[in-house]
């Protein structure tokens, strides 16, 4: 345990909740240069959350530049966890950013996330997607997001299909994000083993496809779901016991919404 590490991450880190907490547990096993490498188990024991959550926030803190992955990228056995290391540099009071701020277009260059999934896996206010503690309720904006569109669902109109165009000039209008951060795909996603650059991957694809069709759907996130779980455009394969990897088409796709 390095007490000036975790002295640094409680002065310095600018965020809260489970991603604070997941933190801490990290500079808990760390050395003076942060480095460590606790399994995936021990994580989600020591902060008291499911595996897949804790998998979540750790993957959270790695795209948002506080945790590097420095060695076993795909974990293994026992003996062979992710090794870790907590960017110490990033620890020096940053501002805080509450949620990604993404556009129609644009991928995000640090983590290839795409930008046309509005806050693809991003961060609400302080705490993160999905992800609860027994004493830490979910952030204001993913209850008010849940509300809203669980009250739209049950006032009785049924929705009129529409272009995808138009559903993505819909979204800009009122503010409202294209796929949201609590949207079920992502959870699907960390449960079968999909990164979520690969998520990013298909809504390029999936989005250039369709803007050039006059293909109607009444829900294109639910749309969107299903070819991700159907993996319509090959961008990735999965063998048994290991995380998704890319195809040679998935790779082109990445490629082109990266460049």
């Amino acid at each position: 345990m390095s007490i000036r590490v975790m002295s640094q991450v409680w002065e310095a880190y600018p965020g809260g909740g489970s991603e604070l907490l997941a933190l801490l547990a990290l500079a808990d096993w760390s050395d003076d240069n942060g480095k460590c490498y606790p399994s995936m188990a021990s994580i989600s024991k020591k902060i008291r959350l499911k595996p897949r959550q804790a998998k979540r926030i750790v993957h959270q803190l790695i795209d948002d530049g506080f945790v590097q992955v420095v060695g076993n990228e795909f974990g293994g056995s026992p003996g062979s966890s992710r090794q870790y290391r907590l960017i110490l540099s990033r620890l020096t009071g940053v501002a805080h950013d509450t949620r990604r701020s993404v556009s129609d277009d644009t991928p995000t260059p640090e983590t290839g996330v795409m930008q046309g999934i509005d806050g693809c896996h991003g961060r609400p206010e302080t705490g993160v997607t999905h992800d609860t503690l027994t004493v830490i309720e979910p952030s204001r904006t993913v209850r008010e997001s849940a509300q809203a569109r669980l009250s739209s669902q049950k006032g009785g109109k049924k929705k009129k299909p529409i272009t995808l165009d138009r559903f993505l000039e819909t979204c800009k209008a009122s503010g409202e994000q294209v796929i949201p951060g609590d949207d079920p795909i992502f959870e699907y996603a960390d449960a079968v083993g999909i990164d979520h650059a690969m998520i990013a991957a298909a809504w390029h694809v999936f989005k250039d496809t369709y803007r050039q069709s006059d293909k109607l759907y009444a829900d294109w996130r639910r749309t969107f779901r299903n070819s991700v779980r159907g993996n319509w455009k090959n961008l990735w394969f999965i063998r048994e016991g290991e995380q998704a990897k890319w195809t040679t088409t998935g790779m082109q796709a990445k490629r082109e919404m990266e460049a």
